[in-house]
């Protein structure tokens, strides 16, 4: 087969050399012209594409085809507006050839306009076509591209009616379910998929990871395990099976299933950094720090590894040596809000306030939502008494997270240490009618209030 390809290829390369070297007018077919042209343009050779373009054009004035090619010229080198008006006027002389429309649908996506390409991908779906669940598959693509996943997922389905055994289907309509959080309802689709075909290792694999994803994590293990039974040379649901035992705090076994991944490929920097983290919950920290160097040998930008021996090193009192990789980790990932909160915490033991204040208002800069920092961060200011400004942060913490009770049972005690007690029971209140039980938390953190009948009696009142 490759054989004939080769030949193939030799012979339209022969013919587009003739065609570029002919003086005069010399007659060929429209499909000779097409042929040639199209060869020149996927082998990037665009201005003897052009050449062949204008022969063709000029024996075959008004062949739409001709002007596909051409359009496709135009896009490449840049001209995407002239190109889209072309191809946009050859659909409206060819109405019902869906070959125009669905090429005129493309260069939308390509140019990165995915709603006028869903546009004309869907006026598409009117026609009789021989290959509908590509078209529906690019629809699908595009939905996604704009982040409206329920339509996409819908088009996705809709493909699988058709075609059940589509693995690359299978695939996306599990990473829509997971951007859609709909995690029950894509186990029930997964499990009414696996009734009709319970020999697909990829929707065992899916189901899987949306069990892991609900933190239904031995139901996880499961699923993963006859995914691996059905096809034991895909990676995937190893990885996916050891995280599941590592959500199990099941070290060991993750382990082993990790290491059985080095038969199947070559190991990633990920997997020796995984290892190295159930080394680390093992409190085996020789080992740990062992498998994160091998991690980053292996890829020495990989910021996991870099931030977990950092790790290891705070936990075998190094504190200063932990500074170092947690800032080589900062370095390669500067955007990850845990490794700064990770930092900031370190920062904090070593009573570093100042760089430890920079790092949690990094880590609530990147993550608004992250309840810790923002407690720990104002708790550095309420332990050095100044209350006013560990008020202030919960009160912008709240402003972004109006819901979070924690929160405002602290904002309670920094009130009632103020003398507040109108304000305090005001937040109380609140808090007591959205999460009564969180009120433990405010007894954790400030005893003393116990012994304010106003405050006790309103929690009773609650109860």
């Amino acid at each position: 087969m490759n054989e004939n390809f080769e030949n193939q290829k030799t012979n339209i390369e022969q013919k587009a050399e003739d065609m570029l070297n002919e003086t005069g007018a010399v007659f060929h077919d429209i499909e000779e012209f097409e042929m040639v042209a199209d060869f020149l343009i996927d082998d990037m050779q665009l201005e003897n594409a052009y050449l062949i373009l204008e022969k063709g054009l000029a024996q075959y004035p008004d062949s739409p085809n001709l002007k596909m090619v051409l359009c496709e010229y135009d896009f490449l080198k840049g001209n995407t507006e002239k190109a889209i008006s072309m191809m946009r006027d050859i659909v409206e002389s060819h109405p019902y050839e869906v070959e125009y429309l669905l090429e005129y649908a493309n260069l939308f996506a390509r140019s990165g306009n995915p709603e006028k390409a869903i546009e004309n991908y869907e006026k598409a779906l009117d026609f009789d076509l021989e290959d509908k669940e590509s078209l529906l598959l690019d629809i699908a693509f595009e939905y996604q591209r704009i982040r409206n996943y329920a339509r996409a997922l819908e088009y996705l389905k809709e493909i699988i009616k058709i075609s059940p055994d589509n693995d690359l289907v299978l695939f996306e309509l599990g990473i829509t379910y997971g951007q859609l959080n709909l995690e029950k309802e894509a186990i029930k689709f997964y499990n009414d998929y696996l009734d009709e075909h319970p020999y697909s290792y990829v929707a065992w694999f899916n189901l899987g990871s949306m069990y892991a994803k609900a933190g239904k994590n031995k139901k996880a293990v499961f699923a993963f395990d006859y995914s691996i039974l059905i096809n034991e040379k895909f990676p995937a649901s190893y990885y996916g099976k050891a995280n599941a035992y590592v959500q199990l705090t099941q070290y060991k076994k993750a382990i082993k299933v990790l290491n059985s991944t080095f038969v199947l490929e070559q190991p990633h920097p990920f997997v020796y950094c995984m290892i190295g983290e159930c080394h680390e919950k093992l409190e085996d920290y020789d080992k740990a720090l062992a498998f994160y160097e091998k991690s980053i040998e292996l890829d020495n930008d990989f910021a996991d590894a870099w931030m977990g021996i950092g790790v290891v090193k705070d936990l075998t009192d190094k504190p200063q040596e932990a500074i170092k990789y947690m800032e080589k980790a900062i370095e390669k990932e500067s955007g990850n809000a845990e490794f700064w909160y990770l930092y900031a915490e370190l920062l904090n033991k070593l009573k570093l306030n100042d760089d430890a204040k920079l790092a949690y208002n990094k880590v609530i800069e990147l993550d608004p939502n992250n309840t810790d920092a923002w407690l720990d961060y104002s708790n550095l200011y309420y332990q050095k008494q100044h209350i006013n400004e560990a008020k202030s942060i919960l009160e912008k913490a709240l402003n972004k997270n109006d819901k979070n009770q924690e929160l405002r049972y602290r904002l309670v005690a920094y009130l009632v240490q103020q003398g507040d007690l109108v304000n305090a029971k005001k937040n109380l209140e609140i808090a007591l009618g959205e999460n009564y039980e969180a009120h433990e938390k405010l007894f954790e953190f400030y005893p003393e209030i116990k012994n304010i009948n106003e405050i006790v009696e309103l929690i009773k009142r609650y109860k």
